[in-house]
């Protein structure tokens, strides 16, 4: 039985007509989700670490307008980290949307035994 189901397996492989290699294209999505989950963690970390600093800030009572000039540093890699995650599940996500999307307009390739 198994290998029946292989040799049909391969014989789908072989009659697929498309321009893309489907294990190539599944690598890429995997690794962009992957990289985007560590983006967010190092954000995290990062965010953890300015909040700290914002802190040590706060309480050395360092002026108003000197402290409103050093948000926009503060923030700066929390909105990259963000960014940079939403882009790469945005890809991820994409690539499998697309696969799913050229799967089910090319139609099925029906066994020529059947």
């Amino acid at each position: 039985m198994t290998n029946q189901i292989s040799g049909i397996i391969e014989e789908v492989k072989k009659k697929a007509d498309t321009y893309h290699e489907q294990e190539a294209l599944l690598s890429i999505a995997t690794t962009a989700g992957w990289l985007s989950w560590v983006f967010l963690a190092l954000t995290v970390v990062v965010g953890g670490v300015i909040l700290y600093l914002v802190y040590l800030t706060a309480t050395t009572r360092v002026a108003l307008e000197q402290f409103m000039l050093n948000l926009p540093t503060y923030l700066v890699p929390l909105f990259l980290g963000g960014f940079f995650w939403i882009v790469l599940r945005l890809i991820s996500e994409g690539v499998y949307l697309l696969m799913d999307i050229e799967d089910n307009t090319r139609g099925t390739n029906k066994n020529p035994a059947e």
